[in-house]
């Protein structure tokens, strides 16, 4: 593995933006690049849930940032290109290029939600990595939800009504990621998606829906407060008062006084 000079890997990166206009050639260069600087062995602390089972680079965290302050202008001058090179970089087995690829459709600056739909709809499958399936509902759709809320809410939704247990619980995750960006608005979006699944609680989804109420009740515990009193004043499910029991010390003590007693009322 290359030791990492911000200066050259600067330049390193600029040449490979260079081939911008070149889906293969870019890809080609892209791997290049990435061989230079790997470290096939495996990191240490990474769980099993947050290590891709792809074949993966092992990146210092220099390389893709600094590849991403070069693409973001590339990007905005070009989308259509930059298009063309996510498409080409998906095919990639490796890990940090898919990455790339989704980073790219998350990052694109949206006139029309349609090209980004087509990427996320066609890239996620049930027998994709479940860090790239979570990172192309976390980062592929951030310039959706921006620019397209709507579009981002109905893709959201055919997650949640998917036949598929496992992308119903991606629709979960991706509930909490979208209420986590700086400029998300729209609490009562995530309420409304989230309430059939609060209200009768699957234990394939536990996880996700604790994860989802502890972020909301961060983003705002008052507001989140009063959406799980409304759904336990029209729910006696036992499942429905542990899952808000299992969430209550996420929230300010004097609301997790309120919620105990609406739980047991």
């Amino acid at each position: 593995m290359t030791a990492v000079n911000p200066t050259r890997l600067r330049f390193q990166v600029q040449g490979v933006m260079g081939f911008f206009d070149s889906p293969v050639e870019f890809h080609q260069k892209l791997v290049g690049l990435f061989s230079l600087y790997a470290n096939y062995s495996l990191r240490l602390g990474e769980s099993a849930q947050q290590r891709p089972l792809i074949p993966t680079y092992h990146l210092p965290h220099p390389i893709i940032r600094q590849l991403q302050v070069e693409l973001k202008t590339e990007i905005a001058a070009n989308p259509q290109a930059a298009l063309a090179i996510a498409d080409q970089l998906w095919q990639d087995a490796h890990y940090e290029i898919k990455h790339i690829a989704i980073w790219i459709i998350g990052t694109l600056p949206c006139e029309d939600s349609q090209p980004v739909l087509d990427r996320l709809e066609t890239w996620l499958q049930p027998d994709e990595d479940q860090v790239i399936k979570m990172e192309l509902v976390s980062i592929g759709t951030r310039s959706l939800q921006s620019a397209f809320p709507q579009a981002w809410e109905s893709f959201i939704t055919r997650l949640l009504t998917s036949t598929e247990p496992e992308m119903t619980a991606l629709g979960l995750q991706s509930l909490s990621e979208g209420a986590k960006r700086p400029d998300f608005k729209n609490l009562p979006a995530i309420f409304r998606l989230a309430s059939p699944f609060i209200r009768a609680p699957h234990m394939a989804y536990t996880r996700e829906l604790e994860d989802l109420i502890q972020t909301l009740a961060d983003l705002s515990p008052k507001e989140t407060a009063y959406f799980l009193k409304q759904l336990l004043s029209v729910s006696v499910s036992k499942e429905t008062s542990r899952l808000i029991k299992n969430c209550l010390s996420a929230f300010p003590e004097e609301i997790q006084k309120d919620l105990k007693t609406a739980i047991n009322q």
